[in-house]
């Protein structure tokens, strides 16, 4: 990837590389964004780019170092996300105690606690290219690396928790 100091390039390589892989038709890009919506791709895009696997960790994330909302709102942006990303299949619980510590939470209030969760090899090919734009780096490797460094990270939490 040609380093550029225009954003718009950035931009422009990100979003194709999430959405548009294949030859541009009439169509294109509609599967995929059904396949992983804006808020889902953002946040399985975060996870992975910053190397943040835990839910709580990742809400921190969002309000402390990059102020992007009220904590409320990083508490509801991270537990529609994982979810979503759980549901389609790209994020799971990294154990048995992180499901439980799942479905265990308070349904009452927005935030998933403190719950490790591991990039499944659907999810790593899935954001693969736009994390291996961003980084700079093989998509192959970034693939198989997304899912050793999830792994690696839940099993620090798996004592933990």
């Amino acid at each position: 990837m040609k380093k550029s100091n225009d954003p718009s390039q950035v931009f422009l390589q990100t979003l194709t590389s999430l959405y548009f892989y294949n030859a541009v038709k009439p169509i294109s890009g509609r599967k995929e964004a059904d396949e992983l919506p804006p808020m889902e791709a953002l946040v399985l895009g975060m996870m992975c780019l910053t190397k943040t696997y835990n839910s709580r960790n990742f809400t921190n994330l969002l309000y402390r170092k990059y102020g992007a909302f009220d904590s409320r709102e990083c508490d509801k942006l991270t537990e529609v996300g994982i979810l979503g990303l759980v549901e389609r299949g790209y994020l799971k619980p990294a154990s048995k105690k992180a499901e439980a510590a799942l479905d265990e939470r308070d349904m009452e209030i927005w935030g998933l606690g403190d719950v490790p969760f591991v990039v499944t090899a659907k999810g790593a090919k899935r954001i693969g290219y736009v994390v291996a734009n961003l980084r700079g780096e093989d998509v192959k490797d970034v693939i198989k690396g997304l899912q050793a460094e999830s792994k690696e990270a839940a099993k620090g939490w798996a004592t933990s928790l």
